[in-house]
């Protein structure tokens, strides 16, 4: 259900066409594999994977796929191995869909989107490691 929201969202908000829709992660790696979408909208929280390394894979097997990670934690640490694993993008489950519309646009034009509340993470943790004056 909520993956035909976002589906419908995305086709009449973002004005994309949805092209493929995968239960797992090997699944994603093999639809991007085969058929090289342009962006790859994928929750950080996989069930069955490890969405890091599906990413990698992603970007290993389609170069010209860019990959947008949805994030339901404020986790520090799962905000920095997002960043980390070469998604172009960062967005909140709880941002509004403006800000998931925003994310896909972005990307899809070549630039990096890191939704407000990941950024909030990532200055946090850049403040604690300047140097002290």
């Amino acid at each position: 259900m909520c993956r035909d929201a976002l589906a419908r969202l995305i086709s009449d908000s973002a004005g994309f066409q949805i092209f493929a829709s995968a239960d797992t992660g090997s699944e994603a790696v093999d639809i991007c594999r085969h058929s090289a979408p342009d962006i790859v909208l994928m929750p950080i929280e996989l069930e069955d994977a490890d969405a890091v390394e599906v990413t990698a894979e992603i970007l290993r097997v389609s170069q010209q796929t860019e990959v947008i990670l949805m994030q339901r934690s404020r986790d520090e640490n799962v905000t920095m191995r997002a960043i980390q694993s070469g998604a172009l993008g960062l967005v909140s489950t709880r941002a509004p869909a403006s800000g998931l519309v925003e994310a896909i646009h972005t990307v899809a034009q070549g630039r990096s989107y890191v939704g407000p509340i990941a950024l909030d993470v990532v200055t946090k943790r850049l403040a604690n490691i300047r140097p002290t004056r």
